[in-house]
C-alpha cells in the first residue's frame, strides 16, 4: 500500500504551476540560448543509446530472452560481474556517436538530436532507491557525466541542440519494453513514491545543465499511457515542472500527449489563461504502422490522410501551444503494403515527405526514430538510409536577408490592407492597425534575429507571440479590446518574413 504521506506531498507540489520566464527577453532580441529553446528543430533520435533496445542495439543483451534494458543489465551482471558489464556499457555510450557522425549530422542539417535516457542514468544512479535498478547502481556511475561528455558538449560544437527526455521511468509510463523494465504495464501512474520522485529528477537535471546554452527542452515523460480522464498524468506534469522551475524558469519542459493531443492543448490553456506562460511544449508522436485501422489502409490513404490527422481539430486552433513531434519514420505496416498497389521505394518517399509537410506547418520540430542500427540498416525506421533515399528533407531555411526597404514595403502593404479590410466589413467600427503594425513589425524582428544565427527559423510560435504580447500590453500599446489586432500582426509579420525568404 502506497504512503498516504508521499501523496500528499505530491499534490502539494503540483497545486499551481508557476509561469516560466517569458521565451524572449522584453526589449531585447532573442538571445543565443533562447533561440536553442525555440527554434524550428529537424531533429533525430539517439534511439538505444542510454535506453537499450535489443532490436537496435543487440549486443549487450547476450543470451538473455527479455528485450528491456534491465534484462541486459541484470544477466551482464550476473554472468560478468559489475566492473565488466560497466566497462561494455561505457564503451557502448562512448562509441555510440562519434566526431563523423556529429560531423554528418551537421553537413545534413540536422539541427537538434532527442537523447531517450532511464531515470537509472542520471546523477550516477542516485534516484535509483527503491527501485528496480538499484542493485545494478554502480553500472552506471559515469553515465551522466559521459551524457554531458559525449553527447550535450560535441552537439553544442556543432549549435545542434539537445533534448533531453527522461524515457525510462520506474515501473514504465507505459506497457512497453521501451521504459527500461521488463513485465512494464504503466506502473509508473500507480505509484505515487515514483512520481515524486522523478519530479525531483527533474528539478535536478535542470539544475545540473542550466549552464549549458544548447538545452531544447527537458521531456518529463515518453509515451504516457492514455488516460480519461488523466488524473496521474496531470498532478505528475504539475509537480515536475514545478520542481524544474526552482532551478531554471526558461527551459521549455515537454509532456507526452497520450496519444490524444486536444486533450493536452486544453490542459496547457486552462493552466496558463489568457495571458500567463507556463512554458510547456506538447510531444505527439506520429506513427502509422501499429492500429488495426492504419493497417486496414493503403500507403496512398495514409499519405492522403495525413493532412488531416496531424495535430488537426484542436481546442481554439491550439491557442498558445506549441508541439514536437518527438517520435516518427517512415514505417507502414505489412498489411498496409498488402493493400497497395504503388511502387513501395516511391510512396515511402512521398510519406516521409508528406510527414514533414504536415510537421513543418503545425509542430516546433521533429525527430525522427531512429539515428543508427548497430548492424547494416534499419530500413524505413533509419534516418540515414531514408535520407539517402530523399524521403527525408530538412525543413527549408531562411535566406537573403531582406532589406530595410523590404521590411518598409511588406509592413506598410500589410497594415494598409488590415485596415481597409476592416473598413469594409465594419464602416463604424473603431480599429487600430496601428497595434497590427506593431505586431507584424515584432515579428519580423524576430524572425530576421533568428536568420542571422544558422538560417533558424521560429518553431515555437506559440511561446514567442505570447511572450511578445504581454510586452506589448505591459507596455500599453493600444487597447485591450483590440489586442487581437497585434495578434494577427505578429502571425502575418512570420508569414510575410518567410514568404521573402524561403524560396
Amino acid at each position: 500500500m502506497q504512503h498516504p504521506f508521499s501523496k500528499l506531498k505530491l499534490k502539494s507540489r503540483a497545486s499551481n504551476i508557476p509561469d516560466a520566464d517569458p521565451a524572449v527577453t522584453s526589449g531585447k532580441p532573442p538571445s543565443t540560448k533562447q533561440i536553442y529553446q525555440s527554434r524550428l528543430n529537424y531533429g533525430v533520435n539517439f534511439g538505444s543509446s542510454f535506453v537499450l533496445e535489443k532490436w537496435i542495439f543487440g549486443d549487450l543483451f547476450g543470451e538473455t530472452k527479455g528485450d528491456s534494458e534491465l534484462d541486459a543489465v541484470s544477466s551482464l551482471v550476473d554472468k560478468h560481474g559489475v566492473d565488466d558489464t560497466r566497462a561494455k556499457f561505457e564503451n557502448h555510450w562512448n562509441s555510440y556517436v562519434t566526431d563523423d557522425d556529429w560531423k554528418w549530422l551537421a553537413d545534413h542539417q540536422v539541427n537538434s538530436i532527442r537523447l531517450p535516457i532511464g531515470y537509472w542514468d542520471v546523477d550516477g544512479g542516485n534516484f535509483t532507491s527503491g527501485f528496480k535498478f538499484e542493485k545494478y547502481k554502480a553500472v552506471y556511475a559515469n553515465a551522466w557525466s559521459i551524457i554531458k561528455k559525449k553527447y550535450i558538449e560535441p552537439a553544442l560544437k556543432h549549435q545542434i541542440s539537445v533534448l533531453v527526455d527522461i524515457h525510462g521511468l520506474p515501473g514504465g509510463a507505459n506497457d512497453s519494453g521501451h521504459s527500461g523494465e521488463s513485465g512494464c504495464n504503466g506502473g509508473f501512474w500507480k505509484d505515487d513514491k515514483a512520481q515524486l520522485e522523478m519530479a525531483k529528477l527533474s528539478g535536478w537535471v535542470a539544475n545540473d545543465l542550466k549552464n549549458y546554452e544548447n538545452i531544447a527542452g527537458i521531456q518529463v515523460v515518453n509515451e504516457a499511457n492514455f488516460a480519461d480522464p488523466p488524473k496521474k498524468q496531470t498532478t505528475y506534469y504539475a509537480a515536475a515542472i514545478t520542481e524544474i522551475r526552482k532551478s531554471d524558469k526558461s527551459v521549455p519542459v515537454v509532456i507526452s500527449d497520450g496519444w490524444w493531443p486536444d486533450q493536452w492543448v486544453k490542459w496547457v490553456q486552462q493552466e496558463q489563461g489568457d495571458d500567463g506562460y507556463i512554458g510547456i511544449v506538447v510531444d505527439e508522436h506520429v506513427y502509422r504502422c501499429f492500429s488495426d485501422s492504419d493497417k486496414k489502409k493503403s500507403a496512398e490513404q495514409i499519405i492522403d490522410d495525413l493532412n488531416g490527422d496531424v495535430l488537426t481539430n484542436l481546442n481554439d486552433n491550439g491557442k498558445g501551444v506549441d508541439f514536437i513531434v518527438g517520435e516518427w519514420s517512415c514505417v507502414l505496416d505489412q498489411q498496409t503494403w498488402d493493400h497497395t498497389k504503388g511502387n513501395r521505394d516511391d510512396l515511402v518517399v512521398k510519406y516521409g515527405q508528406h510527414e514533414l509537410q504536415a510537421i513543418e506547418k503545425r509542430a516546433s520540430g521533429s525527430y525522427f526514430w531512429t539515428f543508427k542500427f548497430q548492424s547494416g540498416n534499419g530500413g524505413e525506421w533509419d534516418f540515414k538510409t531514408m535520407t539517402d533515399k530523399g524521403a527525408l528533407k530538412p525543413f527549408p531555411k531562411p535566406s537573403n536577408p531582406p532589406s530595410d526597404d523590404q521590411f518598409k514595403q511588406a509592413v506598410d502593404n500589410a497594415t494598409n490592407n488590415h485596415a481597409n479590410y476592416w473598413k469594409d466589413q465594419d464602416p463604424k467600427g473603431k480599429y487600430e492597425p496601428d497595434l497590427f503594425k506593431d505586431g507584424f513589425s515584432t515579428a519580423w524582428k524576430d524572425a530576421d534575429s533568428f536568420a542571422k544565427f544558422n538560417a533558424s527559423r521560429i518553431g515555437r510560435k506559440e511561446a514567442l507571440k505570447r511572450s511578445r504580447l504581454l510586452e506589448a500590453l505591459a507596455n500599453k500599446k493600444g487597447s485591450q479590446k483590440n489586442i487581437w489586432e497585434w495578434e494577427q500582426g505578429y502571425d502575418e509579420g512570420l508569414k510575410e518574413f518567410y514568404n521573402a525568404t524561403i524560396h
